[in-house]
């Protein structure tokens, strides 16, 4: 899995009448931000201050992401970290969901509305895999570190994209809740702060590629930015998902839920 299908994962959360997707507003930029972070761990691309460089075009291990390389590779100019998030399509939550019934770690039921517009049900969760996902997320808040740069990541963009209380919910996951944003809060900068840190662009590229510290600073400034830009300006962030059922693609609306179980 990748980082976006790990964060989307761990978004659909199980209930007893339902199954639901958390911070669908923010959902597709993280997303998007994901596919850089990983590529970023990957060696792949490096994030700079005025734009996104290719260091490497080989394909990476997944489609998705090579698929990402190429363009940002075929971009010209190369395009800006903001820009390129401007360009997040409508569908990318849709795209990932497709990609996790792939992996059988959801079962969809898609159907069309009165418009003729596709709606998708989620009738189940694979719970093992969703519980061995919070367990490890859970294994990084805990000791405010991780084994790996990408678990790391996975948790700063979890708390940037208001997952915490998918992952920690109910009074019972308080302490849990505060714990992840308290690691969020140590290895990021505020978008504000980010702005102001006069970096080289060559320094903080090599930083990008080395650890997860600057990566999640710059890439979860911009992302925060870009939200705050979105919603101070009247614009919104709607991509035409509800709680219950979704749009691919479409602007606004609610779609019935068609009553998800869980379990597989």
């Amino acid at each position: 899995m990748t980082t976006g299908d790990e964060l989307l994962l761990l978004a659909i959360v199980p209930g007893r009448r339902r199954i639901r997707i958390r911070s669908e507003d923010r959902l597709r930029y993280a997303l998007r931000t994901s596919e850089l972070a990983d590529l970023c761990l990957a060696g792949r691309i490096s994030v700079g201050r005025r734009r996104i460089e290719v260091l490497d075009t080989r394909p990476v291990g997944d489609r998705r992401l090579s698929s990402v390389l190429q363009s940002l590779g075929a971009a010209a100019p190369p395009p800006g970290l903001k820009e390129w998030l401007r360009r997040t399509p409508r569908s990318l939550t849709v795209e990932y969901l497709s990609r996790l019934e792939d992996q059988k770690a959801v079962r969809v039921r898609r159907w069309r509305d009165s418009s003729g517009r596709t709606r998708n049900d989620i009738l189940s969760v694979d719970l093992p895999r969703r519980q061995a996902l919070l367990a490890r997320l859970d294994s990084v808040v805990r000791s405010g570190s991780a084994p790996s740069t990408a678990d790391l990541t996975l948790a700063v963009l979890a708390q940037a994209t208001r997952l915490a209380p998918a992952a920690y919910p109910g009074l019972r996951g308080i302490t849990g809740r505060r714990r992840m944003a308290a690691l969020a809060a140590t290895h990021r900068l505020t978008a504000a702060t980010a702005g102001a840190v006069p970096v080289a662009d060559e320094e903080l590229a090599a930083a990008l590629t080395t650890g997860a510290d600057v990566l999640t600073r710059q890439l979860l400034g911009e992302f925060s930015d870009l939200y705050a830009d979105f919603t101070t300006g009247g614009h919104g962030l709607g991509h035409g998902l509800d709680s219950g059922s979704w749009s691919e693609g479409g602007a606004g609306g609610t779609g019935h839920h068609g009553g998800g179980h869980t379990g597989w």
